[in-house]
């Protein structure tokens, strides 16, 4: 019996991990949201201009709520209302450069801070 519990627990162990592995990889990075840029026109949208707080540059998506952004991001009061890549720790934002960091960001017309990538 208690083996069998041991087994059941490993395995929701394992579930659990890979669940939050993969809210942490950000593989689509696009010109919609996430790649480097340096104006607008390489962007879907909008570039978020290289500085301090978008290390290479940053196309996004101009947001009003978090439902105006794509999965996996969310809406930053920032730039008029932005789209940025959620996190919990700064290791979840080394996909977009060593520059980047998990920090609290306003929520969009939300009032709360939220975490998400910047420079």
């Amino acid at each position: 019996m208690r083996s069998a519990i041991l087994a059941i627990a490993g395995a929701l162990g394992a579930v659990a991990a890979s669940w939050a592995l993969a809210a942490c990889q950000h593989s689509d990075v696009s010109r919609e949201i996430g790649a480097r840029c340096d104006r607008s026109s390489e962007c879907e949208q909008r570039c978020l201009v290289p500085g301090t707080q978008y290390p290479g540059g940053f196309c996004t998506l101009a947001c009003a709520t978090r439902t105006d952004c794509p999965g996996g991001t969310t809406c930053a009061e920032r730039e008029g209302g932005v789209c940025l890549f959620e996190c919990t720790t700064s290791e979840d934002c080394t996909f977009l450069g060593l520059d980047w960091r998990c920090v609290a960001v306003g929520l969009h017309g939300g009032g709360i801070q939220v975490m998400a990538c910047s420079g």
